[in-house]
């Protein structure tokens, strides 16, 4: 995560990049909002594939907005579990 985030807004886009990775299709976006409008998000999927372990796995573009800052984030995410993922890259 970028720094300049508190454990708060960091647990937040957590979760905006969880529902994108859970509930979105490929190509679908994801926007999240906190602190008027201090901190944003948008989390899209790309690809969606199996690993060499058989885990599904996602390749998804994080943009985050904080403070007047972006950043820009591409990484991959492995589901292990219920609803829960593994970011790598």
């Amino acid at each position: 995560m970028p720094s300049g985030l508190d454990e708060i807004d960091a647990v937040a886009a957590l979760e905006g990049i969880r529902i994108a990775l859970s509930e979105v299709a490929d190509g679908g976006t994801y926007v999240w909002h906190r602190r008027d409008g201090l901190l944003s998000g948008m989390a899209q999927p790309t690809t969606s594939f199996k690993d060499a372990s058989g885990l599904p796995c996602r390749n998804l573009t994080v943009m985050l907005n904080t403070y007047g800052r972006s950043s820009r984030i591409d990484g991959t995410a492995c589901r292990f579990g219920a609803d829960r993922w593994r970011l790598a890259g």
